[in-house]
């Protein structure tokens, strides 16, 4: 598919084009890429929480490490949490996604991409949320279990860098992953609002 920018050089100087588009026809390019977008953003949403389902089961050291600091019951709520927010969220996509139709209004696009973009965010937030009271509680839990050579400073400096680095990494795999194609809708809408 041709890019929406192409498109438009091509509309403006359509005298000079064996190759005629109206506004209409952008408008339906940007709809179907619009569609296409938000069927990505929940074809990936499913990928991630096959992954989230699977991974434990590569990871049996850590289930036993969460034994040995008491912390399976933490573990499996935390999981199950996880996995919930992540249906849920999975659900607005795939609900959102077929809110999109090829013949909805500008108007109606504009304010799908608009939802699809929150609900993105929101579960993006989620996530890191999630994964910061994760760590915090490991943390926490950890420092009981302290050779008795490491000060506490020192293991409270560690502890909010680690954190600080976890939540960065998992910002940039989501930025990563779905910021790309955010900034595919926002674009989109740009070009809706400017018509």
């Amino acid at each position: 598919m041709m890019a929406v920018d192409n498109l438009k050089e091509i509309w403006n100087s359509q005298e000079d084009s064996k190759i005629q588009f109206n506004e209409t026809d952008i408008n339906t390019m940007i709809h179907k890429k619009s569609t296409s977008i938000v069927k990505w953003i929940f074809y990936i949403s499913i990928i991630e929480f096959i992954v989230m389902v699977v991974l434990p089961f590569f990871m049996k050291d850590a289930s036993v490490q969460m034994e040995k600091m008491h912390l399976a019951k933490f573990y499996i709520i935390s999981n199950g949490i996880s996995y919930g927010i992540a249906v849920i969220f999975i659900y607005l996509f795939y609900k959102n996604y077929k809110a999109i139709c090829v013949h909805d209004s500008t108007k109606k696009l504009m304010s799908d991409i608009l939802k699809t973009r929150k609900i993105v965010k929101s579960y993006v937030g989620f996530q890191l949320l999630l994964g910061g009271i994760a760590a915090l509680v490991l943390i926490l839990n950890s420092n009981t279990i302290l050779p008795k050579d490491i000060s506490q400073s020192v293991f409270w400096a560690v502890a909010i860098i680690s954190v600080i680095f976890l939540l960065l990494i998992m910002w940039l795999f989501y930025m990563l992953i779905y910021g790309i194609l955010l900034r595919q809708l926002k674009n989109n809408y740009n070009e809706l609002k400017s018509e």
